[in-house]
């Protein structure tokens, strides 16, 4: 069973915090507290970039509500629908802090709380903002997944009640990273979800970042905080910083999901049996069957791939998904090999010419892929090298195998 705080000790806390929490101005507790909470990730999808809200504690009333800019109707029956178009709306939403911890005690998620160091004045600015922000024809916003997000969002309240402080420290430091990096780090374990989302994702997300950028992800925020100074004085910005709750088991991305296995399985089979073993094994019909087979899985494997990313350029708002050179390394015209394919695996042999322009395409399928990576050197910069090894080895693979392949008239 997962180890809590209860929310009753929970609120002894909130309440032995007040004295030891020193506000920049007078020392004193003003009307309002402001508090971070930061969520980390979770096994889901959707859970696995983790998540933050901002909680408003009225001194006088004891009443907490937290704000929470992550929130989108996760029951609408088109939500994938939409998300896939980029036309998901998410809001600001209100609950007491009671009901939001509540929740995440059932999630087996961390839970951190950094009470805010703000004068009076800036926190009751703060309270003000996020009520006005929470009305329902203020609290709805266009959702961009790397630059506004509920992280984002929270991030530029804290900045505008700080004067800046978080902006001046971090908006200039430049990093090494960028946002793939930090897509692959949050999706570890997910083996097929990662590889779908990272090829999906066009050269936008491979521009240099700095530590601002990257707090778009809570983690990243929630570490910066701890570093921010406040005033003259450079007061620390996080006055108390509190766990809440701790997650039980395995780090997440430790276990691979049994449906991610069972596909990779089947992948490396069709794999194997349609390309290794056609080059391995004398020419047979059972063996030009199978390369059939390879050639069929290759060329709908990549020519949907492609569609897919036609779609998401032309067809969506997912700016992070245009100019994709993986439109290189698996052209469209992949689907062609499908007809070649099914006859193959029929009559267990191919016309002469069929033969030879297949070997032809496959020539100029690694073609482009040697031209993306020259590009590469100039105006291409798009991490796409997985993509790259996969379409190298199977292309490669699939020549080598169409030359064992004796053509029969």
């Amino acid at each position: 069973m997962q180890k809590i705080l209860p929310v009753v000790l929970v609120s002894l806390l909130f309440l032995g915090a007040r004295t030891a929490v020193a506000h920049s101005h007078n020392g004193e507790d003003g009307p309002y507290r402001i508090h971070v909470i930061t969520i980390g990730q979770g096994e889901e999808l959707f859970t696995r970039f983790g998540h933050i809200a901002l909680m408003v504690e009225n001194t006088a009333t004891n009443e907490r509500l937290v704000y929470n800019y992550g929130t989108f109707n996760f029951d609408d029956p088109e939500l994938r629908f939409k998300y896939a178009r980029g036309f998901l709306n998410y809001w600001l939403s209100v609950v007491r802090f009671e009901n939001f911890f509540y929740h995440y005690a059932q999630s087996n998620r961390d839970m951190w709380l950094q009470t805010l160091n703000l004068s009076d004045e800036a926190a009751l600015e703060v309270a003000h903002r996020l009520e006005e922000n929470a009305k329902p024809e203020n609290r709805y916003y266009m959702y961009r997944h790397f630059l506004d997000n509920c992280c984002t969002r929270i991030r530029d309240v804290v900045d505008d009640a700080t004067l800046g402080a978080v902006s001046k420290q971090f908006k200039n430091q430049k990093v090494d990273r960028d946002f793939r990096y930090w897509t692959a780090q949050c999706l570890k374990g997910l083996p097929l979800y990662k590889s779908v989302i990272l090829y999906s994702l066009g050269p936008a997300i491979d521009q240099p970042l700095t530590r601002w950028d990257e707090e778009f992800l809570p983690e990243v925020f929630f570490e910066d905080l701890d570093k921010v100074t406040v005033g003259k004085s450079k007061v620390p910005l996080v006055a108390r910083k509190q766990k809440l709750l701790e997650r039980e088991g395995p780090a997440i991305g430790q276990r691979i999901p049994d449906i991610d296995l069972l596909v990779i399985g089947i992948v490396l089979v069709l794999f194997i049996a349609g390309f290794i073993v056609p080059i391995i094994a004398k020419d047979r019909p059972f063996s030009r069957r199978l390369l059939g087979l390879g050639l069929f899985f290759w060329g709908l494997l990549a020519g949907l791939g492609s569609l897919m990313l036609i779609l998401y350029w032309t067809a969506t708002t997912h700016f992070d998904t245009h100019y994709n050179e993986n439109l290189l390394v698996n052209p469209i015209l992949h689907l062609w090999l499908l007809g070649p394919a099914v006859a193959l695996m029929v009559k267990a042999r191919l016309r002469p010419l069929t033969q030879k322009v297949i070997r032809w395409y496959l020539l100029f399928a690694l073609g482009l892929i040697a031209l993306d990576i020259l590009l590469k050197i100039g105006p291409f910069i798009q991490g796409n090298w997985g993509p790259i090894t996969v379409a190298v080895v199977a292309n490669g693979t699939a020549l080598l195998a169409l030359k064992r392949t004796k053509a029969i008239k």
